[in-house]
């Protein structure tokens, strides 16, 4: 499996994107200014019809 990291772009526009973490892939993004960030945050979205354990409010 191939080692995968985050790159933003310059001056943060745009979308971070993940690419494979070689030096074919990476050295063209830094030359142009990308620079290596954290992976962006899953959103958890709370699903109402889930049930609830009253004991779990108080």
């Amino acid at each position: 499996m191939t080692e995968t990291v985050w790159m933003m772009p310059p001056h943060g526009q745009g979308e971070p994107r993940e690419v494979e973490a070689t030096p074919a892939q990476l050295v063209p993004l830094m030359i142009t200014g990308w620079s290596q960030c954290p992976p962006p945050e899953k959103e958890n979205h709370v699903d109402d019809e889930t049930s609830r354990n009253s004991d779990l409010l108080r």
